[in-house]
């Protein structure tokens, strides 16, 4: 389970990192229909990045208070704010760059062959 947290912790600090600096222009397709998308330009991307580095912060709080403590005990008010402040931001980064983001059709969709005319 140690591992998993850290690489999960380390996945969203690189991550974060990236998109913040690099601000790449990316296609996510949609989950349920492959045909459209959002289009994440430079702005998307750095706020999505900015998101996975709130995520990183938190689980950086909850690693050093709750699991490498030198006892384990339930956090006082101040960690318990810190955290759900960190939290919040995260999801509303999150939500605006999925605002900003366009939905547009995927470029590199194609139907399948049974479809074709």
């Amino acid at each position: 389970m140690r591992t998993l947290q850290v690489l999960m912790f380390m996945l969203c600090l690189l991550g974060g990192l990236y998109l913040l600096m690099q601000a790449p222009a990316f296609f996510m397709p949609d989950r349920w229909n492959p045909a459209t998308g959002r289009q994440f330009d430079a702005a998307a991307a750095r706020l999505l990045g900015a998101a996975l580095l709130a995520i990183a912060a938190a689980g950086a709080s909850y690693l050093r208070h709750f699991y490498y403590g030198e006892r384990r005990r339930l956090p006082g008010p101040a960690t318990q704010r810190r955290h759900f402040m960190l939290l919040l931001l995260a999801l509303a980064l999150l939500a605006v760059a999925l605002v900003t983001a366009e939905p547009v059709a995927n470029p590199d969709y194609r139907p399948p062959a049974s479809r074709r005319p």
